[in-house]
């Protein structure tokens, strides 16, 4: 593993010393090569956009710390049973109130 990651640094090392070329072909088509420029198409130069945080180094605040970090937290949490008998309970309401609009449609449909 440490060969592949030295081998990797050493490729990367070579290809940032060499040189780019430009290449603008007639309709417009860049072509970026190593190598000279093909014929038919016209040289530029090239500005190799550099990532900021290689160029700077900028120093890092620390995060302020949130207003609801120093809340007291609950002791005991909700047990699921509460939770799923809620449900329950909602869906069997809403089950109602749907028959009771459908009932309603139907009396006054006639």
């Amino acid at each position: 593993m440490k060969f592949i990651l030295c081998a990797a640094l050493a490729a990367m090392a070579g290809v940032a010393g060499a040189t780019v070329n430009k290449c603008v072909d007639a309709d417009g088509q860049v072509l970026l090569t190593d190598t000279e420029c093909p014929q038919g198409s016209r040289s530029e130069p090239y500005v190799e956009h550099v990532p900021l945080a290689a160029t700077t180094q900028i120093a890092a605040a620390p995060a302020p710390r949130s207003r609801w970090a120093d809340l007291p937290r609950p002791v005991a949490r909700k047990t699921v049973s509460t939770d799923v008998a809620t449900l329950q309970a909602a869906r069997q309401s809403l089950l109602i109130q749907d028959e009771t609009h459908r009932q309603r449609r139907l009396a006054s449909s006639r």
